[in-house]
Order: structure tokens, then C-alpha cells, then sequence
């Protein structure tokens, strides 16, 4: 936003000054912002398990992959019940997301992978405390057949700001 309103002024003071910018000078100015606004960084932290990012940071918006209840401590599943799994999952995406200056209040949408449909009310339980009360991130929870480690819950989110 800083970097459009400093660009904003510098065509304008040309303007001002009786300087008029040449149509290729806007352009690779407007180039140079969008080149920086959409910068593509790779996020390290986190444990995977292929070959993917455990988030990707685009401008703004930041793209956690889908996490499961592994601990990041020990490398093993917290499946010792859904619960259990549920937090850890969460946490590991908190984590992501406060590594890159971001928290719950800026995940934007969220997507909830569960092994068993019939479990989606003790995730709501769980989820609920994560985000803050009337800023609860758009969702879309869906039963799938399985998911690595054979995990019950899986969970991707995309966090602005």
C-alpha cells in the first residue's frame, strides 16, 4: 500500500512540475510493483511429507498447505484420539502462520478434510477456539476416502494482510 501511494506521488509531482511521464515510464513502474507485489516465496518451516511447501507466501496472501496432527517434535501422528489430532493439526497451522508475521485473525478461508463426516461436530468444537468469535474464516469441510498417515483430519487455510 506504502509503495502505491510513494508511486502515486512521484507521477504526480511530475505531472505538478510540468514533467510528463513517458507512457514506457508508467509502465515499468506499474511493472516493478507488480513484479514486487507478486513475489513467490517458499515457506521451510514445518514437517512434509512430499514434495511440497509447507506454505507459499504471494504478496500479501499466504497459502498453508494442508496440515495433519503430526508433532513436529517427534515426526509421529498424534492420533492417540480425534481430538488430540484435531489440535495438533491446528497448531501446526498456527505455527506456519505466525513464522510469516500472520495469525488466526487473517485467515481468510479454510478447508477441512475429515476421514469420517461424523466427526465434524467435535471439529467444530475444536476449530471454533482457534478463531476469533464473528471472524471465522469462510470454510468448506468434505469426507474423504483417506489422507496420508493415515490421519483423520487434514487442514488448509489462505491468510491476507
Amino acid at each position: 500500500m506504502k509503495r502505491h501511494v510513494v508511486t502515486s506521488m512521484l507521477l504526480g509531482a511530475a505531472f505538478l512540475a510540468g514533467c510528463r511521464a513517458s507512457d514506457d515510464d508508467i509502465r515499468k513502474i506499474v511493472r516493478e510493483e507488480m513484479n514486487t507485489a507478486m513475489q513467490r516465496k517458499a515457506v521451510s518451516l514445518g514437517t512434509v511429507i512430499g514434495p511440497y511447501s509447507p506454505a507459499v507466501k504471494i504478496g500479501r496472501f499466504l497459502f498453508v498447505s494442508g496440515q495433519i496432527g503430526v508433532d513436529q517434535q517427534t515426526g509421529n501422528l498424534r492420533n492417540e484420539n480425534f481430538e488430540a489430532e484435531t489440535r495438533q493439526a491446528l497448531n501446526n497451522v498456527m505455527t506456519i502462520l505466525r513464522s510469516e508475521g500472520y495469525d488466526s485473525t487473517t485467515v481468510i478461508s479454510a478447508t477441512v478434510y475429515l476421514k469420517n463426516i461424523n466427526d465434524y461436530a467435535k471439529m467444530n468444537q475444536i476449530y471454533g477456539g482457534y478463531f476469533q468469535e464473528g471472524n471465522y474464516p469462510a470454510r468448506a469441510a468434505v469426507q474423504v476416502g483417506d489422507l496420508p498417515k493415515q490421519a483423520d483430519i487434514e487442514i488448509a487455510v489462505i491468510a491476507f494482510k
